[in-house]
């Protein structure tokens, strides 16, 4: 009798999740970062797409991930689980091996650049440390003071260290950025070296409470959400926003806000080429950044100091087809990259 009720019971338990599993029909995980596969992809093919649909769609799926991340982080102590490190309550991913080939590629192609196309402009550059910067005791971490050595003793410009005026408490707990308050300071140090005058504007604040960043996928045990705050000012009210790929006129787009990655609120995210055009700037000055992701939050900043600002992605469009968009004559030019990037240079398009 009691070999049929455990029987009965199992039979019940899996019939139970097979109904739940077809009720089902999220179509976006926030944790796993990525679209799920639903009924209407079921439909199109249902022997193609069967099997990803039962992943997607199982009930407490959420939940069940996050008993495997408990359980490789605090039973199997694996410190390192899915390359990133939970440190001082951040979610740190890990940045491990240095690459010097990368440090070289990177340094060769922003002199490349330096050389074929700014004759005539002022030119800096500043490294942005990820958080693996800040690990101390025994985690793996790149050499940095190897990584800024190499690059301050070979690229051709103006090296600005902002690395000293950040920490860790600077970056989101569940994503690799900075939080865009920190980078007032940031700013006031890039005034110093790019001839403006940084001034404490009133900004108006607003917040988004559930932001779960990039990293989070990497520690789904972690449920402690960032505070993302955006800021506005009287200058980003009249400003033109222009960019190649896609009408967008916004400096944030806060539908993105409840996107896979609400970090997207900063400029609409990913793009090859954005102009920045402030006609109530108070002076007639003109900035080119090459950049990486990072500048997305940190270039409304900067809106109040310049008449207009280029933002030049690298990893979406080739150096060689800049040309057709930008009379480089006269600007100054912030190379503002991640050690993140520099450990990864293959991915910036410049053929030289």
């Amino acid at each position: 009798m009691k070999d049929k009720i455990q029987v009965a019971i199992f039979i019940t338990i899996i019939f139970s999740l097979s109904i739940l599993t077809f009720i089902n029909n999220e179509e976006l995980s926030k944790n796993e970062r990525r679209k799920l596969t639903t009924k209407e992809e079921l439909k199109e093919d249902f022997i193609e797409n069967l099997d990803d649909y039962l992943s997607d769609q199982f009930p407490l799926r959420d939940n069940l991930i996050q008993i495997n991340s408990i359980y490789e982080r605090e039973i199997l102590n694996i410190k390192d689980s899915k390359n990133a490190y939970i440190y001082k309550d951040y979610i740190i991913e890990k940045t491990y091996p240095l690459n010097e080939n990368s440090i070289k590629d990177f340094n060769s192609k922003i002199n490349y650049i330096i050389k074929t196309h700014l004759k005539t402009n002022k030119i800096y550059y500043s490294i942005i440390p990820d958080k693996s910067y800040f690990l101390e005791g025994d985690y793996l971490k790149i050499d940095y003071d190897y990584m800024i050595e190499k690059t301050t003793k070979e690229i051709n410009a103006n090296y600005i260290d902002i690395m000293k005026q950040l920490q860790l408490e600077d970056y989101y707990k569940t994503d690799i950025h900075i939080k865009q308050e920190s980078y007032l300071k940031i700013i006031k140090e890039l005034s110093k070296h790019l001839d403006f005058e940084y001034k404490n504007y009133d900004y108006e604040t607003k917040s988004y409470n559930k932001f779960l960043g990039a990293s989070y996928s990497k520690a789904p045990m972690y449920k402690n959400y960032d505070e993302l705050k955006y800021m506005y000012n009287d200058y980003m009210k009249e400003v033109k926003v222009k960019h190649l790929e896609y009408e967008n006129d916004k400096i944030y787009e806060t539908k993105e806000l409840e996107s896979l990655d609400p970090y997207n609120i900063f400029l609409k995210g990913p793009s090859a080429l954005i102009e920045i055009e402030n006609e109530n700037a108070k002076q007639d000055k003109e900035l080119i950044i090459f950049r990486d992701s990072f500048a997305s939050s940190l270039t409304p900043l900067l809106i109040p100091y310049y008449k207009k600002i280029t933002l030049i992605d690298l990893r979406y469009i080739h150096m060689d087809l800049l040309d057709k968009y930008i009379d480089f004559n006269d600007q100054d030019i912030l190379f503002l990259y991640s050690t993140l990037i520099i450990n990864n240079s293959s991915i910036l398009k410049v053929k030289q």
